[in-house]
C-alpha cells in the first residue's frame, strides 16, 4: 500500500500546543517499537518512509530519528533531546501509519493467530507469530525503558498486544489522521519515578492512555 502525502491532511494542533507533551512522545515511540518488534523494522525502514512521503526535512537521518525517539521520557536515555516540536510529531505519525499499511497483512495474521490462542484458552506465546513479537517487544521494553526492570512479563506483553492492535487500526487508508487526533486526545500519562522528564503535561481529554507503570 502506497500512501501519497498530498491526501494526508492531518488536523490542526490544539492552540499553544508548538512541543509534543510526553505522552505523544511515547506513544510514537512505544508504536515504532511495536512496528520493529513486529517485523524488524529497522531506522533505515523508518528513513525510506520519511523520504518516500517527502517528510526528509523532519527526519532526514539517523540522528535526528535517534533524537526524536529518545526524547521519550520512558526511556533510560530521554535526556538526549526533551523536546519535539509539533511538525515533527506530524512526521511520524505519517511515517508510523505509512509503515503500518505496508505491513497490514503481518499485522493481520499477527492478530488472527492471537485471537486463536484465546479462543482455544493457550498461552499467546505458543503462537508462532505472537510469540515472536511479544518475544521481541518484551526484549527491547526492557532494555531501553527505565521501568523495564520493574514491569513484569504479563504487564509487558498486554502492553505489547495493545500497541499491535493499535497498529492495525492505524494501518486504514486514514489510518494517520486516526492516530494524531489519539494522540491529542490521550490523558496524562504516569511517568516512573524514575524518569528525568521536566515540566512536560500532556493535553488532556479521552480515556484511552497509557498503561501506568
Amino acid at each position: 500500500m502506497t500512501v501519497e502525502p498530498k491526501q494526508t491532511q492531518l488536523d490542526p494542533q490544539p492552540a499553544g500546543l508548538t512541543t509534543a507533551t510526553a505522552t505523544i512522545k511515547a506513544q510514537l515511540d512505544l508504536l515504532l517499537l511495536g512496528l520493529e518488534s513486529l517485523s524488524g523494522e529497522s531506522s533505515e525502514a523508518v528513513l525510506a518512509a520519511a523520504k518516500a512521503l517527502n517528510l526528509e526535512k523532519q527526519i532526514g537521518d539517523r540522528v535526528i530519528l535517534w533524537r526524536l525517539r529518545n526524547a521519550n521520557p520512558l526511556r533510560r536515555s530521554s535526556g538526549g533531546r526533551k523536546e519535539v516540536d509539533i511538525e515533527e510529531a506530524r512526521a511520524l505519525v505519517m511515517v508510523i501509519a505509512y509503515l503500518a499499511a505496508q505491513r497490514q497483512a503481518r499485522i493481520r495474521s499477527t492478530l488472527e493467530q492471537l485471537e486463536t490462542a484465546v479462543e482455544q484458552e493457550l498461552s499467546p506465546f505458543h503462537q508462532a507469530l505472537v510469540g515472536d513479537y511479544l518475544d521481541e517487544f518484551i526484549s527491547h521494553y526492557r532494555s531501553r525503558m527505565v521501568d523495564g526492570d520493574v514491569r513484569d512479563e504479563n504487564s509487558l506483553a498486554e502492553l505489547a498486544l495493545r500497541i499491535l492492535i493499535e497498529l492495525m487500526f492505524y494501518s486504514s487508508p486514514r489510518g494517520a489522521q486516526r492516530l494524531w487526533k489519539a494522540l491529542l486526545n490521550r490523558p496524562e500519562m504516569d511517568l516512573p519515578a524514575s524518569s528525568d522528564e521536566e515540566g512536560e503535561v500532556a493535553h488532556s481529554s479521552g480515556s484511552d492512555a497509557l498503561p501506568s507503570p
